[in-house]
């Protein structure tokens, strides 16, 4: 795999595409977080293998899509990229309709995003999950060195490329694509589930993921305690037969 520097490309084909093999790993990090071992029946190999083909194209698409939004970091001081952050949230909610239509999102200090699902028993201890949409600049002058332009979010040769294929927007696309999957199975988690979205990881996150952190200590949300009655008014109610973990 080529350094960044180099033009960065992350696998589209060989049923390793970005979409499939991080839709993969995020839907078992939601189930599993969500609680224990799932009482449900898993589909044959082949049936699973036939139902992610479609899929695959669609998550590889919306992560190349997301690479032409230059969300790019420069420095703690430097100017934010408004407009590239804007694009990239609306075409976030454009893209995941379910996710968009059942979850509560909050802008966070102007341009991270933080997502609430809730969760049937708020005894039980959420959740959260983690990943930036901010990506590093390209070195002045080493353009030419690129196989493809750093934002072009190109699927050719097998390969995704750009910047935020593997640092972080794969990891930020792949979470989105397995609660909306999850949404359309109809999957209601026991626990409440935090998405949360900075937008300056790369200079260390004082005005993303801190600011994030601290709305919800604010609100009384505590990782550490079984009860999280504070940070939470709503009351929702599990469909009997919906997909259930403990």
């Amino acid at each position: 795999m080529p350094d960044n520097s180099t033009g960065f490309r992350f696998p589209a084909g060989r049923r390793a595409v970005a979409g499939t093999l991080a839709l993969f790993v995020a839907l078992s990090l939601v189930i599993a977080a969500c609680a224990g071992p799932p009482e449900i029946a898993v589909p044959p190999a082949d049936g699973l293998a036939a139902e992610l083909d479609g899929a695959e194209s669609g998550a590889a698409a919306r992560l190349g899509a997301s690479v032409r939004f230059q969300t790019i970091s420069h420095g703690p001081d430097a100017p934010v990229a408004g407009d590239a952050f804007a694009g990239l949230n609306n075409f976030l909610a454009q893209s995941f309709p379910k996710v968009h239509a059942t979850l509560e999102r909050e802008t966070v200090n102007g341009h991270s995003l933080l997502y609430t699902w809730h969760g049937c028993d708020p005894e039980r201890r959420p959740i959260l999950l983690l990943a930036h949409m901010d990506v590093v600049p390209v070195a002045p002058g080493s353009e030419s060195s690129w196989e493809r332009p750093p934002f072009s979010g190109d699927i050719a040769d097998g390969f995704i490329w750009g910047r935020g294929t593997l640092d972080d927007k794969v990891s930020v696309l792949a979470i989105l694509e397995a609660v909306e999957r999850l949404l359309a199975d109809g999957f209601a988690p026991e626990r409440t589930v935090y998405l949360a979205f900075g937008h300056d990881e790369e200079v260390d996150g004082p005005e993303g993921a801190a600011k994030i952190a601290s709305l919800l200590a604010e609100r009384g949300v505590d990782w550490n305690l079984p009860s999280m009655k504070a940070a939470s008014s709503h009351t929702v109610s599990c469909p009997a037969s919906h997909h259930r973990w403990p």
